[in-house]
């Protein structure tokens, strides 16, 4: 079988991340990596190999002062591309599918930053819209937020019905790289109706239940953490509840008795014993931390917002390129991101 061969636009904190994601597939071909600017991230895309693809002939010269080989430009590689995969910051994938993917006819995958009228699937996840999307030309991915929530949402609301749900969200004000961005020795409340109308929206789709946000800031630039309490339909026990998540994909339970007990411990331990770079694709529950009183649920979750959607994102590239089906991809997106397998943890 042909590889299916993808330009990334944009190489950001995301990006970076996606790259590598790609360059992981062994039925995936990463063409090259479109830029506008010669920053530092297209220092590094140029150091670890990748062609480099410009928006336009105007920018070559920028790229040459700065040292950065430039391959030709979007324009040029497109019409041999099969899915064009946008990474760049919020807003610009939408001009970009203007006037590129559009005009090019190329297949495309946009991010959470993007308005939902810039794909056709307004938000994709493999579990709930991979057929669809084979029969679609774009798709965006949901935020980071939305994904982690679903990976539990939805089988608990297949296996006991989910009648509504509250989440807090605990996040990094800040990321590697954008640390000056942060908040230093504070903790900001974030104002509603900004990013959670966003995040409602996107669930409102996937799962049509009544479900509240808030969301906190906090200093740090690793993972994120979500409180969700559940209000279940059918009476259940915590044990039900972790043998149900003991066998999902893309989750696993962590022990906080066992030092799992803090965002950095789960970090470095996915560093140590899954992948190098620590890019944490896995939804982690606190075992611990599961805990049902009646009807009502109480889960501890954390997530790595820059990376638990890149799964997805590989999905929905083999999902645009209709050559696979939707357990077949899951399981070799799986697979070659070496996703731990479900279960307790360590």
């Amino acid at each position: 079988m042909d590889k299916t061969k993808i330009v990334l636009v944009g190489y950001g904190s995301q990006g970076t991340r996606i790259a590598e994601a790609i360059s992981d597939q062994p039925d995936f071909h990463l063409v090259g990596i479109g830029l506008k600017e010669p920053d530092v991230f297209a220092h590094m895309a140029f150091r670890k190999g990748y062609s480099i693809y410009v928006t336009s002939n105007e920018d070559v010269d920028k790229f040459k002062e700065s040292k950065v080989d430039v391959q030709g430009t979007l324009s040029e590689v497109l019409p041999q591309i099969d899915v064009a995969v946008d990474a760049t910051p919020s807003g610009v994938g939408k001009k970009n599918k203007e006037d590129f993917y559009s005009k090019y006819s190329v297949k495309s995958v946009f991010q959470a930053g993007e308005a939902f009228d810039v794909a056709d699937i307004q938000t994709f996840m493999s579990i709930i819209n991979y057929d669809d999307a084979k029969k679609s030309n774009s798709v965006r991915i949901p935020s980071p937020f939305a994904v982690s929530l679903m990976r539990t949402l939805k089988p608990l609301d297949v296996e006991f019905g989910v009648k509504r749900a509250t989440c807090t969200l605990i996040r990094p004000g800040s990321e590697p790289m954008r640390g000056h961005y942060g908040p230093v020795d504070t903790i900001v409340l974030d104002r509603p109706n900004v990013a959670q109308n966003v995040l409602r929206d996107e669930m409102r789709q996937m799962l049509r239940k009544d479900v509240t946000f808030a969301s906190i800031a906090v200093p740090s630039i690793l993972l994120a953490v979500e409180v969700v309490v559940v209000d279940l339909e059918q009476m259940a026990s915590a044990e039900q509840v972790i043998d149900l998540l003991f066998r999902i994909p893309r989750i696993i339970l962590v022990k906080s008795s066992m030092r799992l007990h803090s965002t950095d411990a789960i970090f470095e331990y996915i560093r140590r014993v899954a992948r190098p770079s620590a890019d944490v694709y896995e939804l982690c529950v606190w075992y611990e931390h599961v805990e049902v009183t009646g009807h009502r649920l109480k889960l501890v979750q954390a997530f790595d917002p820059h990376c638990v959607q890149t799964s997805e994102v590989i999905d929905a590239i083999r999902a645009l390129a209709g050559r696979e089906e939707m357990q077949e991809s899951f399981n070799r997106t799986n697979k070659a991101l070496k996703l731990l397998s479900p279960g307790i943890y360590p």
